[in-house]
């Protein structure tokens, strides 16, 4: 996708990408927020793929989605979360 922002992170690669969330009432409804997804893969292999937590939180731009879901994914990667994952967490969504 080409709305998809590429980073590294200690040997990792942490996708970000963002999705326009809208209350559908019309046909046009305009854009309310957006919702923040991260994908995180070491070595080709995904160690984790989901939506940035907080209860879906919607953002109100773009930018600063995309600016919490790359801090939000360096945290998880600086405090060692994603070394020894259970093989049962390696896709959450």
């Amino acid at each position: 996708m080409s709305n998809v922002k590429r980073d590294m992170r200690n040997g990792r690669v942490i996708s970000t990408r963002t999705l326009p969330v809208r209350q559908i009432e019309a046909q046009r409804s305009p854009v309310d927020g957006y919702v923040a997804i991260v994908r995180i893969e070491k070595d080709g292999e995904v160690l984790v793929d989901w939506h940035l937590p907080r209860h879906a939180r919607h953002w109100a731009t773009e930018s600063e989605a995309l600016r919490d879901a790359l801090e939000y994914a360096a945290t998880l990667i600086d405090l060692g979360v994603l070394n020894e994952m259970p093989s049962t967490w390696l896709l959450a969504g």
